[in-house]
């Protein structure tokens, strides 16, 4: 059987807090999935993991054949579309780090505009400075 998702025990922390303890699942080509859970069952973390937003903290999985540790995923996730429940920052990334990570989400194949971007939006005097460190205009 051909599978579009495969995860073998991943799992994803933060500090003492486990968001994912140990997913293994298997989900079929062609298949309907729908993932059903409590609020920090860790649907979420699931998602931003497949799409390459997060790293798991152990365990591995395979998007379309490829394995999460190969080089070549970012062409398996360009095969998808997801929609995370709010869109975010990353917090302990500066504002030109979060605008190249959405570059590689839309698989854009260069950074161009990108300074253009942050100009417009007033960030681009904001240097090192880490999102968390923004006021709430600022990461609005």
């Amino acid at each position: 059987m051909d599978y579009v998702l495969q995860t073998n025990a991943l799992s994803k922390s933060y500090k003492d807090f486990k968001a994912l303890s140990g997913l293994s699942m298997n989900v079929p080509k062609g298949a309907i999935y729908g993932f059903v859970g409590k609020n920090g069952a860790g649907k979420t973390t699931l998602i931003r993991l497949i799409c390459g937003l997060q790293e798991a903290t152990s365990g591995e999985y395979m998007l379309y054949g490829r394995k999460n540790t190969e080089p070549e995923i970012v062409k398996s996730r360009r095969r998808m579309g997801a929609v995370v429940e709010t869109p975010s920052i990353y917090l302990n990334m500066t504002a030109e780090d979060n605008l190249k990570q959405q570059y590689r989400i839309l698989g854009l194949p260069s950074f161009d505009g990108l300074w253009d971007i942050l100009e417009l939006v007033g960030l681009n005097t904001t240097g090192k400075k880490k999102a968390i460190k923004f006021s709430m205009g600022m990461r609005l």
